[in-house]
């Protein structure tokens, strides 16, 4: 009797002793494929196709584009930007300012951009654009990242393009 006590608290300690080591290697591998999740969600690419429009405040030198489009990670969307041009100097012409970016879902990233808008003929104009992500909101609270864009223009045009690459980090 005392025998069998024995060999059942042996048999019953090595049972829990095997469920505990696959629970612990159940919680480190699901640990693991949970970081990586989180790095990917964390650093993705971003692609963004925009139908722009221009207004102009004190001159073509104080504009505000606002941009109406499809982007990975943000679905319909829109920005809208605040740029300063310096037409003071040869082209090509450069620019800084700021844009907001906003998702379906109303969260919002920020970033602050400069470029060069080179005219391409008579009337037409490319701009090369550099954004740095500052922030947001929503699920974008602590964005990071860069985009660049390229602009086609045509003064006079109601509507323009502007198509951007990057990475997000969110």
């Amino acid at each position: 009797m005392k025998q069998q006590f024995l060999l059942l608290l042996l048999a019953s300690t090595a049972l829990l002793s095997c469920q505990k080591q696959i629970a612990l290697e159940n919680e480190i591998a699901v640990s693991k494929a949970n970081a990586g999740a989180k790095d990917k969600e964390n650093n993705v690419p971003f692609h963004g196709d925009y139908v722009t429009t221009a207004e102009f405040f004190g001159g073509p030198a104080v504009q505000r584009i606002t941009g109406y489009g499809q982007a990975s990670h943000l679905g319909e969307s829109m920005f809208v930007a605040n740029a300063i041009v310096n037409f003071g100097v040869p082209p090509p012409f450069p620019f800084t300012g700021t844009a907001t970016f906003t998702a379906a879902n109303g969260d919002q990233f920020f970033t602050q951009f400069r470029g060069l808008n080179t005219p391409t003929g008579p009337g037409t104009s490319r701009g090369d654009i550099s954004h740095t992500i500052i922030g947001g909101t929503g699920r974008f609270a602590n964005a990071t990242g860069t985009l660049t864009g390229i602009a086609l223009v045509t003064v006079g045009s109601p509507t323009n393009t502007v198509s951007y690459e990057g990475w997000i980090n969110y």
